[in-house]
């Protein structure tokens, strides 16, 4: 079982997101596949997504899905990752301030349970904080 410990020692591994790059067609896919969605081809390379991205849109779910019946309301956004598309959940942000284009990170974040009662640790993404300038 992970523990939060074992999680925060590799968290600069474990928050590096990877995704495969089609060397037949180009299509980037996140999570990473062993094969191409696009084309089918095996021919694929493992590439390291930007641990930064911008959020292309965004829904926010008021109805508490299964396990989620604590985080609701829940922002599920659209994030690019210099090409990538990644489907994920953005946290510590109230869902009037989330906004289309609004840059965002990588985080780990504590996930729903499993089915077993385990809790694991996901990437999810967090916007980042914008400098005041002082004028």
């Amino acid at each position: 079982m992970t523990t939060i410990q074992r999680v925060w020692r590799f968290k600069e591994r474990i928050i590096e997101p990877k995704a495969i790059k089609c060397r037949k067609c180009g299509f980037i896919s996140y999570p990473p596949k062993a094969a191409c969605p696009r084309c089918g081809s095996r021919e694929i390379e493992f590439i390291k997504l930007p641990r930064k991205g911008k959020i292309i849109t965004f829904t926010v779910l008021r109805v508490p899905l299964r396990g989620f019946e604590d985080r609701v309301p829940l922002v599920i956004a659209l994030v690019d990752l210099g090409g990538a598309r990644v489907l994920t959940e953005i946290i510590d942000i109230k869902p009037d301030e989330v906004e289309v284009g609004m840059e965002v990170e990588a985080v780990i974040d504590r996930g729903a349970k499993t089915i077993d009662g385990a809790t694991p640790y996901v990437i999810k993404f967090r916007p980042i904080e914008r400098e005041s300038s002082s004028d």
